[in-house]
């Protein structure tokens, strides 16, 4: 079987789920809405599901959610059941729905992949956090150890994910060791380590000299006065406001386009200034569609430097070592025409971003080279 076969195989039979998990649900939010599970011994129907299906409780009452969501909103139960609109996502919006977002919200789910959708959800989501209090809790356990846990606003984590960092690097410099995780949050394994590092340089108070890309907190601004935190697309203006009143943090101004720094072909790797702005344009990942990876970036030429490829923000995109090698291999295409840029799937998937807005599955468009060559 080709590898064609396969992956038609593959897509068609996720449909097929999508669809039966569709009815299942719809299913369920009919016998939750009678009151069914009463009937059968279980107090509601999250607890007969767990009792029946052997589901934990979790998702089970995930599974009631959703199925009662498909029963106020038609266009999402038309999208899920048709097999356009995964679980995933249907999961992912239903909370947020209301009859004036629900064409929105199943459009756009519809369109983004599933981490495309997060980012865009981000400010709906917020609004719903708003009223959110703080806290951390510290908790002395009853064999000597310490439980630490918390919740914090958009601008109070972005100060905890740059201490983190901070940390890492003074934690590894300690140890006599480089950091190994590069943008981003430290590496899960190393979290206790960078977070063990933050509270021996608070203790120490001492002014610390070390620079790295993720220990600031950086604030975008634009030509026409708007500015966010790049990492925190759900970060509130007043936060970001109090943040250039009260923190340290690293300023970046872009145009309209996000591009500010060019270096032309002077020479062929990117600034540290560049990389740190490209971190910064792609929200501080992976420019891949559907790759979340903070780590292990590198820096890509659309148009290669030895075929006349400039080193300019324009012409350059942050991908971790795994998506970059899937483009050097070829596997891979990227392609660019203006302000948008186009990702070339093996198997015909592609998927546009427009001026370095979230990547959405377009398989009809073409570029301009592509067009004249057709």
């Amino acid at each position: 079987m080709t590898t064609e076969q396969l992956a038609h195989d593959i897509v068609e039979a996720f449909i097929g789920i999508t669809r039966h998990k569709a009815r299942m649900l719809s299913a369920i939010g009919r016998f939750d809405e009678a009151n069914m599970a009463r009937r059968l011994g279980a107090s509601t129907t999250a607890l007969w599901l767990v009792q029946r299906l052997g589901l934990s409780e979790t998702t089970a009452h995930e599974y009631v959610k959703v199925a009662r969501a498909m029963l106020g909103y038609p266009l999402l139960a038309e999208a899920f059941s048709g097999g356009a609109l995964n679980y995933s996502k249907a999961r992912l919006i239903a909370p947020l729905l209301s009859a004036e977002t629900e064409r929105e919200l199943v459009d756009m789910a519809v369109r983004l992949g599933y981490h495309e959708l997060e980012v865009a959800l981000s400010k709906l989501k917020r609004n719903k956090a708003e009223g959110a209090r703080s806290y951390v809790r510290v908790k002395p356990r009853e064999d000597g150890r310490v439980r630490l846990w918390g919740d914090f606003s958009a601008a109070e984590g972005a100060e905890i994910m740059a201490a983190l960092k901070i940390g890492e690097g003074a934690y590894s410099q300690e140890q006599g060791q480089e950091p190994v995780s590069g943008f981003g949050l430290p590496l899960g394994s190393a979290l206790l380590g960078s977070f063990m590092g933050v509270i021996r340089l608070a203790r120490a108070n001492p002014r610390s000299t070390l620079r790295t890309p993720g220990a600031n907190v950086n604030v975008v601004m634009t030509t026409d006065g708007r500015a966010y935190l790049p990492n925190n697309l759900a970060a509130p203006s007043e936060a970001v406001k109090n943040f250039l009143s009260n923190a340290s943090y690293r300023l970046t101004t872009v145009d309209e386009k996000g591009l500010v720094l060019n270096v032309g072909r002077s020479r062929r790797l990117a600034t540290d200034a560049q990389v740190a702005a490209l971190m910064v344009m792609w929200r501080g990942q992976c420019a891949m569609p559907g790759c979340t990876h903070t780590r292990f970036m590198e820096v890509h030429h659309i148009t290669e430097w030895a075929e006349g490829g400039f080193t300019d923000l324009d012409n350059l995109l942050p991908l971790c070592s795994a998506c970059h090698a899937l483009v050097t291999e070829g596997s891979v295409r990227i392609m660019k025409e203006h302000g948008d840029i186009h990702f070339l799937m093996p198997d015909g998937a592609r998927f546009v971003s427009r001026d370095h807005g979230l990547p959405e599955r377009c398989d009809n468009a073409v570029t301009l080279e592509e067009f004249n060559c057709s």
